[in-house]
């Protein structure tokens, strides 16, 4: 937990790094879009990492690589390798947690805008 709190803190420290690299000001709107962007990144990130862990794109893979291998020796080192869900077995959820709360404080920043 106190790992997630200080990889959340620094993620608001980038955003504020990059909300005043990009803009020059230091300002809601800003905050806003950078957000916008780091959390929908680390979202997108885990939803990826979801889908191919999941072994959505196994059978895609293992036809591909049976379609384009020309001689017997080569199918057979082409079934032997590893699936994608196999190379992906690390967590989803913590990528999910991370933009999902830098999402949430967008959506407050966004609320006390608009009041």
């Amino acid at each position: 937990m106190k790992k997630k709190v200080l990889i959340f803190l620094f993620l608001q420290i980038v955003i504020v790094a990059v909300m005043f690299l990009y803009y020059r000001e230091l300002g809601l709107t800003p905050y806003i879009n950078v957000s916008f962007f780091v959390g929908g990144l680390f979202v997108f990130i885990g939803l990826l990492i979801y889908v191919v862990s999941n072994g959505f794109f196994d059978i895609f893979t293992m036809s591909m690589r049976k379609v384009f291998t020309f001689k017997r020796r080569n199918l057979v080192d082409a079934e032997s390798m590893r699936a994608p869900s196999e190379l992906l077995d690390f967590p989803y959820v913590p990528f999910f947690q991370l933009g999902g709360s830098i999402l949430l404080c967008m959506t407050i920043a966004l609320i006390i805008y608009f009041v």
